[in-house]
């Protein structure tokens, strides 16, 4: 008889064992259906795939750069090694390969173009363009228009006159306007340089025509259609006229951004910078009324992309790095570089367009007389910096090196002789690409 109860406890005992075990085994295939299978996104639904970012160590190339950087700073003895920051990221391998004082605010002199240049090519797109138009709001009658002429204009940098808009005018067979000449600006005042600025950097000569203020566009228009042989009754300036179905486009002028872009970086042109620093924000915000203090701040831009985290006491005054109040790190601009590189429209607009070059025919830019050996030509794709009265040099940008690997760097001098800080400047890159 206990024989018996034993061989029921026991059978029992196995039989629970067993189904604990099948339990086990369903629950533990479940889960790993879940995991690994699609079907787990039917019924938990997510975002866009998240491109997971792998980084490496650096390797032996890394680090024979970085030995070299290293010995490098050692035998400079011309230049201000305490006010001097480098800062060398592969691209490959995700990794930092040498740093020096990266993370010591300075002044990076024109390379804060970057930074106007990688947030206008973000925010507004690399095909977007500049563009003016012009209306005919009426109905033409034996060389007379009864009604009014609406010219639309952009603040487009590269817009040097209005005969083209006039000649559409005789072109369409129009002499006289019986009524007004509407202007329409995107722009209204007069471009100017930060306040901390030399005032000798950007003058009024040099502002562009549609960046000279409301009352020298107007005189310059009228004076176009007069000498088309265009009369009119009046002019007036008003803001954001309603097109009817009947308004007839006469004339349009477009400037495709990166022609701008190309003089800004390649040539390091302060006008053409500060044109698209606002450009970026009235572009973005046409009813804004065009005062410096209202757009939004470049770094408001940084945080908001995740680009770097730690921006506290850096100062953006501008868009072209004329004033010498600016401060930013090497780390920063190297992070620049990375965000614009991961962003293949960026990168590529960069790279195959608007960088300075040395050796290139058209893309020397201000690297013009510097990296003059061959092994720099098409290896080296930067912006340079110069503050010569405050001893301040910079340069930025990415190298090839002559395996392939592709490198951001920042370097930033001040404190020191800009021919001796553009001569260790180059050695460097020298060591990025051989």
């Amino acid at each position: 008889m206990q024989r018996k109860k034993k061989r029921r406890r026991l059978k029992k005992s196995v039989r629970r064992g067993c189904l604990g075990i099948i339990i086990f085994l369903l629950l533990l295939a479940v889960f790993l259906f879940f995991r690994c299978s699609p079907a787990k996104d039917f019924f938990f639904p997510k975002g866009e795939p998240v491109e997971e970012v792998v980084v490496l160590e650096p390797d032996s190339m890394d680090m024979a750069i970085a030995d070299g950087v290293q010995r490098l700073i050692r035998r400079s003895t011309l230049i201000d090694t305490t006010m001097l920051a480098v800062d060398i990221f592969d691209l490959e391998r995700n990794c930092y390969v040498y740093e020096y004082r990266s993370h010591r605010k300075l002044i990076p002199a024109s390379c804060m173009k970057l930074l106007t240049g990688v947030r206008v090519l973000r925010q507004l797109g690399a095909d977007h363009q500049y563009c003016s138009r012009e209306y005919i709001l009426g109905k033409v009658k034996d060389g007379t228009l009864y009604g009014d002429l609406l010219v639309q204009l952009d603040d487009d940098p590269l817009l040097l006159s209005f005969s083209d808009f006039t000649n559409a005018i005789r072109a369409r067979g129009i002499s006289h306007v019986r009524g007004r000449v509407i202007y329409d600006l995107l722009r209204t005042d007069t471009l100017r340089p930060h306040h901390t600025a030399q005032p000798y950097d950007i003058t009024y000569r040099q502002v562009p025509l549609l960046m000279k203020g409301a009352p020298r566009v107007m005189s310059e228009f009228r004076a176009s259609l007069c000498a088309a042989g265009v009369s009119y009754d009046s002019d007036t300036l008003l803001f954001n006229v309603p097109l009817t179905d009947s308004a007839e486009l006469v004339y349009q002028y477009q400037t495709p951004l990166r022609e701008v872009l190309k003089p800004m970086l390649i040539n390091s042109s302060n006008v053409k910078a500060e044109c698209v620093y606002y450009h970026n924000r009235h572009a973005q915000d046409r009813l804004a009324e065009p005062d410096t203090s209202l757009y939004m701040n470049p770094l408001d831009f940084v945080q908001t992309e995740g680009i770097y985290d730690r921006i506290t006491d850096f100062v953006v005054n501008d868009g072209s790095g004329l004033s010498p109040e600016n401060r930013l790190t090497a780390d920063f601009l190297v992070q620049l570089m990375v965000y614009a590189y991961k962003d293949s429209v960026i990168r590529n607009v960069l790279i195959d367009e608007a960088l300075a070059t040395p050796a290139h025919p058209t893309r020397h830019g201000s690297l013009l007389g510097r990296m003059s050996a061959p092994c720099y030509r098409n290896r080296i794709f930067c912006k340079t910096g110069t503050l010569v009265s405050y001893a301040s040099s910079s340069l930025t940008g990415y190298a090839q090196h002559r395996s392939g690997r592709w490198f951001a760097f920042s370097i930033i001098n001040n404190n020191s002789p800009v021919y001796d800080a553009r001569e260790f400047q180059d050695a460097l890159c020298r060591l990025l690409v051989e």
